[in-house]
């Protein structure tokens, strides 16, 4: 018929690809690059054929839907609002690709005429930035030297720990770590040691800690740890168990430090908790555990506020 030849030349000199399907979800028209993008050497391979030809068989189900839905609406999907989704050619490889949709009727019949653009690269492109973003938001947490958290992300996550406190009742345990002495090994061995042995203690309190635990470098010779829904016990068994294994690394290795630490249990919902005081609570402890003689545990008390 004379409608279906005038579609048919038009759809084949736009600049993008373009299939034309009815009401029973089939291909009823499709152009040149539409073939050639999906892989398909003559149109006639895919005059006839349900759209789930062009689709990968784990999402044809669902697509089914999509189209019955947008028969059943008035409305058009321009480019850049329309559908992502992947495609699947002959062969078998995925092509990402971008769609707009809209309503014809030929005939007194009703159509959907689709212009489909290869967003592959675009894909591909978007991949990269977010890796490349997730990647420097892991960076912008993560202390250079240790591989631990660095001092931003110990306080964010402290903050929500706070938070996690007040609205649910979830008790946690932080905790401050001193080097005592740690200058001696520096003076005496130089810096390349001295981050030697702070690379080597941020690994052993990690792998003694609770994978849910958070450990931190907070600067120079000061590491920190959040030890989340533990009560003060547990905190006391685990910073115990820290400041052992710590102790038996130092003598193996012949280096002159030892540890102080302070702890803060935080317990309390109705206690307005910030930030700043319990790092302050926490570090006052820790410098009590030096005076008093050092290589040693202090229980920091949080004044209510």
């Amino acid at each position: 018929m004379k409608t279906h030849r005038t579609i048919a030349e038009l759809i084949e000199v736009i600049p993008d690809a373009a299939l034309i399907l009815n009401r029973n979800n089939e291909l009823v028209m499709v152009n040149t690059m539409l073939t050639e993008m999906f892989g398909y050497a003559q149109r006639r391979e895919l005059l006839g054929q349900p759209l789930d030809i062009l689709l990968p068989e784990q999402v044809r189900a669902g697509h089914a839907k999509h189209v019955a839905a947008f028969f059943n609406s008035a409305q058009n999907r321009p480019m850049g609002r329309g559908f992502k989704f992947v495609g699947e050619r002959k062969d078998g490889s995925t092509i990402y690709v971008e769609i707009m949709l809209s309503h014809v009727d030929f005939d007194g019949e009703h159509f959907a005429i689709a212009f489909v653009r290869d967003a592959t690269s675009l894909k591909v492109t978007e991949d990269k930035i977010r890796r490349e973003l997730e990647h420097e938001r892991i960076l912008a947490q993560t202390d250079h030297l240790t591989g631990v958290a660095n001092r931003r992300a110990f306080v964010a996550a402290l903050d929500d720990e706070i938070h996690d406190l007040r609205d649910h009742g979830l008790e946690f345990a932080v905790c401050f770590i001193d080097l005592d002495d740690f200058k001696k090994i520096n003076d005496t061995h130089g810096h390349e040691m001295g981050d030697q042995v702070l690379q080597q203690i941020a690994h052993v309190i990690e792998s003694t800690c609770r994978a849910n635990d958070l450990v931190a470098r907070i600067g120079g010779d000061e590491f920190a740890t959040i030890h989340v829904g533990a009560t003060l016990q547990d905190a006391m068994t685990a910073l115990e168990r820290i400041r052992e294994r710590l102790v038996h690394e130092f003598a193996e290795h012949d280096w002159p430090v030892t540890l102080s630490m302070g702890i803060c249990h935080c317990n309390d919902p109705q206690q307005h908790f910030e930030v700043a005081t319990i790092l302050r609570a926490a570090d006052k402890a820790m410098y009590e555990a030096k005076k008093q003689g050092k290589n040693q545990i202090k229980i920091a008390h949080v004044a209510a506020v």
